[in-house]
């Protein structure tokens, strides 16, 4: 024992710092089986001591039930009888018993007996009291208490033997097989390990060849596993070292081969910034023409606009001196049909000059509010056949649409041409009568013209550009003109409707 406890209790002792990597495993191992082993004893002796004394406290438990049972009736018939030396007796012989240290006698109330053998135990003891009861002729007295009282002092005592005992023997046994699986773990496990750890801490790249062998038999084991699986990285890290040593090649290569580029490459990048920038001045100065023709055509334009504004009124002061001239020039003819011709003639020229006159105060010069001069021409004619407002119904359902400029002309002399004629012949000067005209979108790219009256209706031709009216022709060619179709029929009235494209 001593060669085993020697070596371990100056390991448990030695400095920290003195110790090396084999001391501090197996320093490790041994506290860890002492301090488990020493927990379980400690365990299983608390419970083996509780267990004793337990059955200690029962024994005693037991022998009072036994002097209940043998002395408690001849300590009652002695005290019947007044036998104080008999009763001193008994009480002398419950004290000798083992662990009992005191008896004594309480008498009744009525009765002066009172005696005691031994002395209170100082510690706290085990203690019972039983009555003393004497039946005589069916009748029981009461001649008092026996109280007893054991000491658990010998209990303890043994006990505590017990306790030193069975640390000792434990703690023996527990150092021999510490020690003994200390030298087994050292000589299978400890030594390898540090073996395989000096291997570990020596290896380089440049030894990854030299495999790894431990100093014991060949044995098919958990450390054989180790051994391979150590061999097996080595190898792989060696195969990787390779690859890292080809991969490094190849990146110094091309670091190298990048450089050469990088060089090239900012050499055209100072080239092709020299050109940017030589393209950007010749831009800059393209732009900055541009932006010069641009104001010199947005200057020509208001021009132009002014000018076309200005050929618009001129258009439409020439087309009021027509229509003056034509007014003077037949103002004493006295043929109806010459006067009606010449009012028709007069009314169309009036048209186009309201539709300059609009052209004149349109705001683009190309379109004109339609649905406006639509009210506007409707309004003029009936003031100029002398209609009577109130009994005249104008119904207008005018939708905002966009014309061209080269058909508003012509769809303003087909509107004149109808309006003419619903007032003519379908609204009386007395009674008056129903003119409506809608205008709106019919399709898509689509415009539709509608003009309703509730007079006669239209007379029924094949084709309006054989009429012997000239409005009605008119209607014909300028329809054409527009690339519109029409129809007109007669439905409580007469109803013609146009249907053109918005744009030529």
């Amino acid at each position: 024992m001593y060669f085993l406890k020697v070596p371990m209790f100056a390991t448990f002792f030695a400095p920290s710092g003195s110790l090396s990597r084999r001391d501090a495993i197996g320093t490790r191992l041994i506290v860890s089986i002492l301090l488990a082993s020493s927990l379980f004893t400690l365990l299983g002796t608390g419970y083996q001591l509780y267990a004793d004394y337990r059955r200690d406290v029962v024994l005693i438990e037991d022998r009072m039930e036994q002097i209940r049972t043998s002395y408690l009736q001849g300590i009652v018939n002695s005290l019947w009888m007044t036998d104080v030396r008999q009763v001193e007796v008994l009480l002398e012989g419950v004290v000798r018993l083992p662990d009992m240290r005191f008896a004594r006698i309480l008498s009744a109330e009525g009765l002066s007996l009172s005696m005691e053998q031994g002395a209170l135990p100082e510690t706290l003891g085990v203690e019972h009291r039983y009555s003393l009861l004497y039946e005589h002729r069916g009748e029981q007295f009461n001649l008092g208490e026996l109280q007893l009282v054991a000491s658990l002092e010998e209990a303890q005592g043994r006990l505590w033997d017990r306790v030193l005992l069975i640390l000792g023997t434990q703690a023996v046994k527990t150092f021999l097989v510490s020690g003994f699986i200390f030298i087994l773990v050292q000589r299978m496990l400890t030594r390898h390990l540090q073996t395989m750890a000096d291997f570990a801490h020596a290896t380089t790249p440049e030894t990854l060849e030299a495999p790894l062998q431990l100093q014991r038999p060949h044995r098919n084991d958990e450390l054989h596993e180790v051994v391979v699986a150590f061999n097996r990285m080595r190898q792989t890290l060696s195969q990787y070292t390779e690859q890292l040593r080809e991969e490094l090649r190849l990146r110094t290569e091309a670091e190298a081969e990048l450089k050469r580029y990088k060089s090239q490459l900012e050499q055209q990048v100072a080239h092709r910034t020299e050109e940017l920038r030589d393209a950007n001045e010749r831009l800059r100065e393209e732009v900055q023409e541009r932006v010069e023709a641009g104001e010199r055509l947005q200057q020509s334009l208001k021009e132009k606009e002014v000018l076309l504004q200005e050929v618009h009124h001129r258009v439409k002061n020439n087309m009021q001196i027509i229509s003056s001239m034509l007014r003077l020039q037949f103002r004493g003819v006295q043929d109806p049909a010459l006067e009606e011709l010449t009012r028709e003639l007069q009314q169309r020229v009036h048209t186009m000059s309201l539709i300059h006159e609009r052209l004149y105060r349109s705001s683009t010069l190309t379109q004109i509010d339609f649905p406006e001069f639509v009210r506007t021409l409707a309004r003029e004619l009936l003031a100029s056949y002398s209609t009577p407002q109130e009994s005249t119904r104008l119904e207008l359902k005018l939708e905002p649409v966009r014309i061209s400029i080269d058909r508003i002309i012509p769809c303003g002399l087909i509107l004149n041409e109808l309006l003419t004629n619903s007032v003519k012949h379908a609204i009386s000067p007395r009674q008056g009568g129903l003119l409506s005209v809608q205008l709106g979108p019919h399709s898509p790219g689509q415009i539709q013209l509608i003009v309703r009256d509730d007079g006669p209706g239209y007379r029924i031709l094949d084709h309006w550009g054989r009429s012997p009216t000239s409005g009605l022709r008119l209607i014909h060619l300028l329809s054409a003109q527009i690339g519109g179709t029409y129809q007109a029929f007669n439905d409580s009235g007469a109803c013609f409707e146009l249907t053109f494209p918005e744009e030529a």
